[in-house]
């Protein structure tokens, strides 16, 4: 996809049973707000995008919307809705001032994202809508950049489908080489505004991910809820028969 940031399939993946992530089902990507007639046309034909999940604030949405996909339902959940001073989106990432204040603050808000109860009634939202979806049809969840409200998305559909860690953080840090030119660029316009040297750098960390972050949920989740199992169903309350029909939709089998 040549105008989707950070597009990618999940599928394909095997899962600790031998069931593989089915192939065109589960997307995730960055924004869609610049998408060529071309690839949404391959969004619609190829993939059968059925629905898209916008994990953005309305701010965020409003600045850059996406494109409209026709016959493809569109949902707006904001994980940060009733979140104050924190996000992560690229207005947010310009305030910090800092490399240390950078890693800081990407690692709060990977704890604001397990713990807060907004956030979590955001990723409670999107585990439901990814049920609410015809069998031939692909899901497809997105934020600004695609890494940390759409990584820690991810993360959730994978452990419900039984996917091994190591793939998980895998996935996770794929966004570091698909989103070299889009961070060069976003770098490239803040220093020809004037931006001060330190603050670029802080740029620099907030727009990549660190198997760290995602270190700082898991983390967290285990301290404070006994592990990502207690977690998705206390938590989050996604039932034990809504994860398995969550893998009765998105797994095929290996054979």
């Amino acid at each position: 996809m040549e105008t989707i940031t950070n597009f990618r399939d999940l599928g394909g993946v095997k899962n600790r049973d031998g069931q593989v992530v089915a192939k065109k089902k589960l997307l995730r990507s960055g924004e869609l707000t610049r998408v060529s007639p071309q690839d949404q046309n391959e969004l619609l034909e190829n993939y059968r995008l059925g629905k898209i999940i916008d994990l953005r604030s309305s701010q965020e949405i409003e600045e850059r919307p996406d494109e409209n996909f026709k016959n493809a339902d569109y949902v707006h959940i904001d994980i940060f809705k009733n979140v104050e001073g924190q996000g992560t989106g690229l207005n947010d990432f310009k305030q910090i001032y800092s490399p240390d204040v950078a890693r800081n603050y990407m690692h709060e808000t990977y704890r604001t994202m397990a713990v807060n109860p907004s956030a979590q009634s955001g990723f409670r939202k999107m585990l439901e809508s990814a049920l609410s979806i015809d069998s031939d049809k692909s899901f497809l969840f997105h934020c600004f950049a695609g890494k940390d409200r759409t990584g820690i998305s991810a993360a959730l559909l994978l452990e419900i489908l039984n996917v091994p860690r190591e793939i998980i953080y895998k996935d996770y840090l794929k966004t570091n080489t698909m989103r070299v030119q889009e961070n060069d660029e976003v770098i490239a316009q803040a220093i020809k505004n004037g931006t001060d040297s330190r603050t670029v750098e802080a740029l620099k960390i907030a727009l990549t991910v660190d198997s760290s972050y995602l270190d700082t949920f898991y983390q967290l989740i285990n301290e404070e809820f006994g592990g990502i199992g207690h977690y998705l169903t206390d938590e989050l309350e996604i039932t034990s028969p809504m994860q398995k029909d969550l893998r009765s939709l998105y797994l095929a089998s290996n054979n």
